[in-house]
């Protein structure tokens, strides 16, 4: 990994330890704009915007399809273009706030870790133990593969193979 290309693809890890490229909101995946706009094509594929909303009185079919229009949107607040560290995400997370209030870019490095905001997310501790593990380097292009193979590491699935 070339030192200019490792700072740029050192920005897209997130305070907690997440690699940008593999979250499904990201706007080089769009994987949840791509499932949603996937499943209201087959809903419409099927016909069920005819029938449906006459057939079954319980559920709302054309609120079901304003939300599938809405996360099918390539553009907007839920399609995250700049990062975590530069205010993507839950504009509430604590880890976030941690970090920057300790002057941290990863929560992993505080001499605290792992404190009470992270006790009982073991997906969390074993990131941080496959990092100290591999060390950045290795570890970034680990990640780099698990995107390019479509991994989605809030799930720890692959949606491409759909």
């Amino acid at each position: 990994m070339t030192e200019g290309k490792g700072m740029e693809l050192e920005k897209l890890i997130t305070y907690c330890g997440l690699y940008e490229g593999c979250c499904a909101r990201w706007h080089e995946n769009l994987t949840i704009a791509k499932l949603a706009s996937a499943l209201a094509e087959l809903m419409d594929g099927h016909g069920l915007h005819h029938w449906m909303p006459e057939a079954v009185q319980e559920f709302d079919y054309s609120e079901f399809r304003k939300g599938l229009r809405f996360f099918g949107q390539k553009q907007g607040w839920f399609v995250c273009k700049r990062g975590c560290k530069k205010g993507d995400g839950n504009p509430r997370c604590k880890i976030r706030e941690c970090c920057q209030g300790r002057g941290l870019e990863l929560c992993f490095d505080c001499g605290d870790f792992p404190c009470s905001k992270v006790e009982g997310d073991a997906a969390m501790i074993a990131r941080a133990e496959e990092y100290r593990k591999l060390g950045k380097d290795k570890w970034l292009r680990l990640e780099m593969e698990r995107a390019r193979s479509g991994y989605e590491h809030h799930t720890g699935k692959c949606y491409t193979c759909l």
